[in-house]
């Protein structure tokens, strides 16, 4: 029978590596799931063979699952390879923060974890209220944009200032909050931190060491005159009524396009979560699968 401490570095691994990715131990216990417990606990447990008794495999100051110590040198390439993408990443977001009414810009999913093995930039944004759609419309210009380039950039998550408590309340949505990078608008970022401190149920330690990323956009490179202009054409009614056409008619097209359970998308006036897959309710049902059958 494992201690709490040693089942819970086991659950963050098993968690893990269904993203195919080994964590250091400083990531274990940043994403440790379930208890706060300190740093120097985890070394403990890590370094004592009889507590985790042979469920874990380390390699060059990773710790992955047995058999699975091929992953090791196929996060280096996904490392390096990340690297090459972030000047992308910054750069797109620089464009997408001149927009009129652009509030926050993070980079989520794979490449914030430097794991992209698809070459998507995943970007959740934050608008002002009342204008999700018709913001969402001129980024999607920037998305062909990034085609004709080489880029898959994917905007795939918008919600306006009024919906930043998220209301997907599980360990997936937990740890997106938990590693987005943050690169436009930090007053805001803070308080989508705030409003989702319940993520800290399932990620006790993920405050504890959290750090400001190095790669946020300087607010001198975002013309705020160019876009205080723009806001000011698009704030009365003609603004109101391009956002509602757009708003009607791409929740209706995209509402269509939701396959199996509509848990990872949702649209409406204040949210655009075009997560059309599934992807993030079969994680969870493959965790807890696994954490079942151990």
């Amino acid at each position: 029978m494992l201690d709490p401490v040693s089942t819970a570095i086991l659950q963050s691994i098993q968690y893990a590596d269904l993203f195919d990715y080994p964590l250091t131990p400083d990531e274990i216990h940043r994403y440790l799931i379930g208890i706060r417990t300190p740093r120097a606990e985890i070394t403990h447990a890590l370094d004592d063979p009889a507590r985790l008794n042979g469920a874990i495999a380390r390699v060059g100051g990773y710790v992955t699952l047995p058999r699975r110590e091929h992953l090791v040198a196929e996060r280096a390439r996904l490392r390096a390879h990340a690297q090459k993408q972030m000047p992308r990443a910054r750069f797109y977001a620089r464009l997408i923060a001149q927009l009129p009414f652009v509030r926050m810009i993070a980079l989520t999913g794979a490449l914030a974890m430097q794991n992209a093995r698809d070459g998507d930039i995943d970007l959740m944004i934050v608008t002002a209220p009342r204008r999700l759609w018709l913001t969402r419309a001129l980024i999607i210009a920037l998305v062909y944009l990034a085609r004709a380039r080489g880029d898959k950039l994917c905007p795939n998550f918008l919600v306006t200032e009024n919906a930043l408590e998220l209301r997907e309340r599980n360990l997936y949505t937990a740890h997106e909050i938990a590693q987005m990078i943050p690169f436009y608008g930090m007053a805001i970022y803070a308080r989508l931190r705030a409003l989702n401190a319940w993520a800290e149920t399932f990620l006790p330690n993920m405050n504890q060491c959290d750090a400001i990323s190095e790669i946020q956009l300087n607010p001198r490179s975002v013309s705020r005159a160019l876009k205080r202009v723009s806001e000011r054409m698009l704030a009365g009614r003609m603004g109101d009524a391009l956002e509602r056409w757009e708003r009607t008619r791409k929740i209706a097209k995209l509402s269509a396009q939701i396959r199996g359970s509509a848990d990872d998308a949702a649209f409406s006036a204040d949210v655009c979560r075009g997560f059309m897959s599934g992807h993030g309710q079969r994680i969870l049902a493959e965790y807890e699968s696994r954490i079942t059958n151990y």
